[in-house]
């Protein structure tokens, strides 16, 4: 980490021009999100100076980036573990984002309002959130935590998903943990609404599972019931939708030790003769290691963010596929994101 002062957790959003490629052109725009930055030490901000944070994506950019929010400066909201952009009816697109925290309580989840940055809902999540998303149609917030927290940054094995579930539709979630709906998935790293086949998939320890929903007679979310398994060795890290096809991506970490280790596809089906759901048998895209993050774009283009060991979760470079990566000195990502609330 560069020497200098430490900032909030932050997402930038870049747009489809950027600052390394010289030239191809994408659909949609990226989001990049990081837990910690370092920054040379320009003196502390005051109500006169910019945001140096926001002056470094200026000053690697050209300009600076379309759309930017920073994590409030408190311990639940240390190490932005992940963030997608999802749209609502009542708050319009809205950004879902994770912290794994370092406070005793836990980490946070929150959804903010794109249009003029306010935080709608926040809770903290006791595990050490790694995931979050939001289920269409029924406005519950989900969170993945890898670990369960012992005592501040100590955490135990365990972790697991939870459902923060409004009491009326068009409603907010709760905001205390205990009014969640809790399902146990040791090393739980992802989670994702399939709005295809309307199941919540996760990703963890050896597994890749899909869940259909429990609901009452009111259609409120009760539970999770658990429909297919597709196991490897590993822990599953990230768990993404491709947008060329409909297949879904995941990463499983390892070097070569692990054999199941690298960048996958598979796809969730439902066989209606025998009233079962399965997914397919995966495919291996890359033999690579530590990938934290890994997304196609509609056009094909790839992206992802690679540790460069298994004590590292982090790296400066978002790389592409067909064109120059991007690097920002200093800056220390977990994820990249495409910056779309189109689930499939």
């Amino acid at each position: 980490m560069a020497e200098g002062v430490e900032v909030e957790a932050e997402i930038a959003v870049a747009g489809s021009g950027d600052h390394r490629s010289g030239g191809s052109s994408r659909r949609g725009r990226r989001a990049v999100s990081g837990r910690r930055y370092g920054l040379p030490d320009r003196g502390r901000r005051t109500g006169r100076q910019p945001d140096p944070a926001l002056q470094q994506w200026h000053d690697r950019l050209e300009r600076l980036p379309e759309w930017s929010w920073s994590a409030p400066s408190t311990d639940t909201w240390k190490y932005l573990a992940d963030a997608k952009r999802r749209l609502t009816a009542n708050w319009d697109d809205v950004l879902v984002c994770c912290a794994n925290g370092t406070a005793s309580t836990g980490g946070r989840a929150a959804m903010v309002r794109e249009s003029d940055k306010a935080v709608v809902w926040t809770a903290v999540v006791p595990g050490n959130p790694h995931s979050v998303e939001r289920i269409d149609g029924h406005g519950a917030i989900v969170t993945a935590s890898a670990k369960q927290r012992a005592t501040g940054d100590s955490y135990e094995d365990g972790g697991g998903i939870n459902l923060f579930v409004p009491s009326t539709h068009g409603g907010l979630p709760p905001t205390s943990f205990a009014d969640s709906i809790s399902t146990g998935f040791p090393g739980a790293h992802g989670v994702l609404w399939d709005d295809s086949n309307e199941c919540l998939l996760a990703i963890g320890d050896n597994e890749l599972r899909a869940y259909r929903l429990v609901t009452n007679s009111g259609g409120i979310i009760t539970g999770l019931s658990k429909v297919a398994t597709l196991t490897f060795s590993g822990t599953g890290h990230d768990l993404q939708p491709d947008y060329a096809s409909p297949d879904i991506l995941y990463t499983v970490g390892g070097d070569a030790s692990n054999p199941d280790h690298g960048i996958w596809k598979t796809r969730l089906a439902y066989d209606s003769a025998t009233a079962a759901w399965a997914f397919a048998s995966p495919s291996r895209l890359y033999d690579w290691y530590f990938t934290k993050s890994f997304s196609r774009l509609p056009d094909g283009t790839e992206f992802w963010v690679d540790a460069p060991s298994a004590a590292t979760w982090w790296n400066d470079t978002v790389g592409f596929s067909g064109r120059a990566d991007s690097v920002r000195t200093g800056a220390k990502f977990y994820k990249a994101r495409f910056w779309s609330h189109v689930l499939s």
